[in-house]
């Protein structure tokens, strides 16, 4: 079981009615707000300590066991993305243009470069009181999103090519001078790309998520990514 999956089903268990898929959206984010104001809890729809105290609690009817979460493995933007992993802009188009159009939309993503419509489009589903770039799809923009944060797994990283070129992914892991990200547009699909950490010109964090640390993302090796790769 997941960690997302944990929540939704601790959520169930405290009475919530929501679907036990690891998607962290609408409906499971409006069961976690009414469990933190039912509780006295910050009502921030997420999962701060003292709301994964609190839901590792029995309800009261059955008192006197605790349930245990399995390890947050990645926060919610970067698990939202992993869910969509290797989507194709061409392959796999009509469903790409489904996640894209969650937040606000480009177009169509075999015309146009599509980095930060995809992040934009994961956070916007997974955390839709943060605060996002009024241009999201210029990946430069988001060098002033959220707060300052270093290279850490979860943290948005974005890469300035040019003047008016760049590329934006969630940081999936650090390997001395590369940094792997996990982003839209690499090439032409959602995968792990690695690219040179002197190209980065920020590393920034949302600012209603608390700050974690995370295992870096398991998986296929990255491919090497460059310009023409997020272009």
């Amino acid at each position: 079981m997941t960690f997302i999956k944990w929540l939704q089903a601790r959520l169930n268990a405290h009475g919530a009615r929501i679907a036990v898929d690891g998607d962290w959206g609408r409906n499971s984010i409006a069961a976690m707000k009414a469990f933190q104001a039912a509780r006295g809890l910050r009502v921030t729809g997420t999962s701060t300590s003292e709301t994964v105290t609190a839901l590792k609690l029995a309800p009261a009817e059955a008192t006197g066991t605790h349930s245990v979460p399995p390890i947050e493995a990645m926060p919610p933007w970067m698990a939202e993305l992993h869910r969509r992993m290797g989507l194709h802009e061409t392959r796999n188009n009509k469903s790409l243009i489904e996640f894209l159009k969650i937040g606000k939309y480009l177009g169509n993503p075999a015309k146009l470069p599509w980095c930060g419509d995809a992040i934009e489009s994961a956070i916007a589903k997974t955390l839709p009181d943060e605060p996002l770039p009024s241009n999201p799809f210029w990946a430069q923009g988001w060098a002033t999103f959220g707060i300052k944060v270093p290279a850490i797994v979860g943290a948005i990283g974005v890469i300035r090519w040019s003047a008016s070129s760049g590329h934006v992914g969630p940081v999936a892991g650090v390997n001395g001078s590369k940094i792997i990200l996990l982003g839209g547009n690499q090439s032409n699909a959602i995968t792990l790309s690695s690219f040179d950490r002197s190209k980065f010109i920020a590393f920034r964090w949302p600012e209603t998520y608390p700050i974690k640390q995370y295992p870096a993302l398991q998986g296929s090796a990255p491919s090497v990514g460059s310009l023409g790769d997020t272009r």
